[in-house]
């Protein structure tokens, strides 16, 4: 059965809980999610069981929907249009100044707190503006975050096509100077075997061929690659 939901004095204590949902995660319960939805793909939270429910991601919230989270209440924030996008990052001397601005308020609240207590919420509500003007310029960072990231992967993958078109190149040089070497071999084994040509018939003749040839050209490959012992 599906867990019940949590009290709002549980939701909204200081330090909560962890959920009661996670009950839900055993290998029985996964293995059965499995099963629908190799039947169903496109499965949702509609079409299970009660006590399945839970092992599907919920939607993504509405903008501007409210929520809690250490007896705090937060809003959904309104994602920006994409025009409004900054395409050059933000002038990093504005992160420097909001910071500044951060020092001298914490100095002013823990001045207050030690001369006037009961003055200390100006201050407060100042440092907080001030946190979230400064969190919000870091946020501008992002998009040309991604782009530096993207133009730094694919840089990575044109040099390492770099360095294996290179090792291409040179195996077949390699491949094409061991060739080589077997065809001049080839050529030296035929006046040897000419001066024994009126000794041995030709099957001998050719097995002798043969043979040669092959140790010249174990030999040439295990110049170039190395011994295979």
């Amino acid at each position: 059965m599906a867990e019940p939901p949590p009290s709002s004095a549980a939701i909204s204590a200081a330090f909560p809980a962890p959920p009661p949902f996670y009950k839900s995660f055993t290998p029985e319960n996964l293995a059965r999610l499995s099963e629908l939805q190799q039947g169903n793909p496109s499965l949702t939270t509609e079409d299970l069981p009660p006590d399945l429910r839970n092992l599907l991601p919920p939607s993504p919230p509405p903008p501007g929907h409210q929520y809690r989270a250490f007896d705090v209440t937060h809003a959904n924030p309104v994602p920006p249009p994409a025009d409004a996008i900054p395409k050059d990052p933000p002038d990093p001397h504005r992160l420097l100044q909001t910071t500044r601005q951060l020092l001298v308020a914490f100095l002013s609240l823990t001045h207050s707190l030690a001369t006037d207590p009961d003055t200390w919420a100006p201050k407060w509500d100042e440092m907080k503006a001030l946190f979230s003007e400064a969190h919000a310029i870091v946020n501008e960072y992002r998009p040309h975050q991604a782009r530096e990231t993207l133009i730094h992967m694919m840089e990575e993958q044109v040099e390492k096509c770099k360095l294996e078109t290179k090792a291409c190149k040179e195996a077949c040089e390699k491949v094409e100077k061991v060739l080589e070497e077997v065809e001049n071999a080839d050529t030296m084994v035929q006046p040897q075997l000419g001066v024994q040509k009126g000794e041995q018939s030709k099957a001998e003749q050719h097995q002798d061929s043969n043979t040669v040839t092959e140790k010249r050209v174990w030999d040439v490959i295990e110049e170039e690659i190395g011994s295979f012992g």
